[in-house]
């Protein structure tokens, strides 16, 4: 198969590393007087890490985003290494958000955006549990009822119109 001039075969196993292996935090050193022991101490701390990011990726092959964009339409081996890593993405953003390193907001607004994450509202699984419930009025002692009153029947569903079979 001919590929492109500025393509070369590693860049997919470079892809799928470059999101498998994205490191969730840093860590950062610090050197800090303490007062009370009059020492100077060092503190490690975790600090996030960039999300892993295709632009990031092509950065680092100094390849624009669009050039990345053509190899994953052309390279069949490409385009399956980017199906892959856009799953790794997936679940980097949900371990930085679960371990606190990302806001889980913006973590949920990026599965959303990128990886088709969505919210089920209760409107929607009310709707997808609605029966169809057919209600007779009956004639209680005494009481009077109209000759036509298949408006108070359960002949039709008010919410869809649609004819309940009895």
């Amino acid at each position: 198969m001919k590929y492109p001039k500025d393509y070369k075969t590693e860049y997919a196993a470079k892809l799928i590393a470059w999101f498998r292996d994205a490191p969730l935090f840093l860590q950062e050193t610090q050197e800090i007087y303490n007062k009370k022991t009059d020492h100077i101490e060092t503190v490690i701390n975790k600090v996030a890490a960039p999300c892993p990011s295709i632009v990031r990726f092509a950065d680092s092959l100094k390849v624009s985003i669009d050039r990345v964009l053509v190899w994953r339409n052309l390279v069949p081996d490409f385009h399956s290494a980017y199906e892959q890593a856009m799953h790794f993405q997936e679940e980097w953003l949900m371990n930085a958000a679960g371990l606190g390193f990302y806001n889980s907001s913006m973590s949920i607004m990026a599965l959303k955006a990128n990886h088709g994450w969505s919210d089920k509202s209760d409107k929607q699984s009310l709707d997808d549990e609605l029966k169809q419930v057919l209600v007779q009025f009956v004639k209680t002692k005494g009481e009077n009822i109209e000759k036509n009153n298949s408006a108070n029947t359960g002949d039709f569903c008010p919410s869809d119109d649609a004819k309940i079979s009895n």
